[in-house]
């Protein structure tokens, strides 16, 4: 197999080809996608149909896998989510369903594991049944977002620490703690991380932001809040975004330590189902 990688994004966001993911890749391979991660953020493999063994042999070529530790969600698989407008026996979810409440979060501009330690390192997404026009998933480059900032700004978040929590972000959207089973609540405690991070292998700084970072440690509340309203503002302008378009079996990639992600809005009939799963970094960040 030879990786080939042509950039479809503003500076970042590759469409990755001369692989076939259901055969399996070697250790050269995937060493080469991790490469690719590094330097381009976001990977799209496209006509990629996978089970989820073939789903499950893959991710593993980068990490431990993330355990589907959020039952609320869960479909019964070890390390998979569905990201799903479905529920197992193809019908809609009620809109006031925790599931769907869960899911609505997805709208907001978000990265992958934050509420964990370690975090999540990386995640693909596998396209299983997409409706005939499929919503478009938006992805944002950090890197880019803080190599905009005046230095005099960037001196002053780089010692900065910020809190993450699942129920941070839920709660935005209305979910409280009670919707939570007791399981997750004691399973999901806040964990801090910095606002700056340091990629391990490309050596730059990025953002680090979330949906689910709440406040900065040590600040006021409100000012906090406020604070990473305006870098996710920031980091979020046309000039850093990349617009993806799904198509049929496309298996998507992402570096979760310097892009964020969201959803955009959807309420077809025709079910959307995507496979979710993810690797986590082997120390705290």
């Amino acid at each position: 197999m030879s990786l080939r990688l042509e950039m479809v994004g503003p500076g970042f966001a590759a469409e990755a080809s001369g692989v076939n993911l259901a055969q399996g890749i070697d250790a050269a391979t995937a060493d080469a996608i991790d490469q690719a991660l590094a330097d381009y953020g976001v990977l799209c493999f496209r006509n990629q149909p996978l089970n989820d063994d073939q789903q499950q042999a893959f991710i593993e070529q980068f990490g431990p896998p993330t355990v589907a530790a959020v039952k609320e969600i869960a479909r019964g698989h070890p390390h998979f989510y569905d990201i799903s407008s479905v529920d197992e026996n193809g019908q809609p979810f009620a809109e006031d369903s925790v599931f769907a409440l869960y899911m609505r979060a997805n709208l907001l501009w978000h990265t992958d594991g934050t509420p964990n330690q370690p975090p999540i390192r990386l995640t693909a997404l596998s396209a299983r049944t997409l409706p005939p026009n499929p919503p478009d998933t938006l992805f944002a480059n950090m890197r880019a977002a803080w190599n905009a900032l005046p230095k005099s700004r960037q001196d002053e978040l780089l010692p900065l620490q910020v809190e993450h929590s699942i129920f941070a972000s839920r709660g935005k959207m209305g979910m409280k703690l009670e919707d939570f089973s007791e399981e997750t609540r004691m399973t999901k405690p806040p964990v801090t991380h910095p606002l700056v991070r340091t990629h391990k292998r490309a050596g730059l700084k990025s953002l680090y932001l979330a949906s689910h970072a709440s406040h900065v440690i040590g600040w006021p509340q409100e000012r906090g809040e406020a604070l990473l309203a305006e870098l996710t503002e920031f980091a979020t302008q046309p000039q850093f975004v990349y617009t993806h378009k799904w198509q049929d079996n496309d298996l998507m990639m992402w570096d979760d330590s310097w892009t964020m992600h969201r959803a955009t809005p959807y309420s077809n009939p025709h079910p959307r189902i995507l496979r979710w799963c993810a690797v986590r970094e082997l120390e705290p960040v």
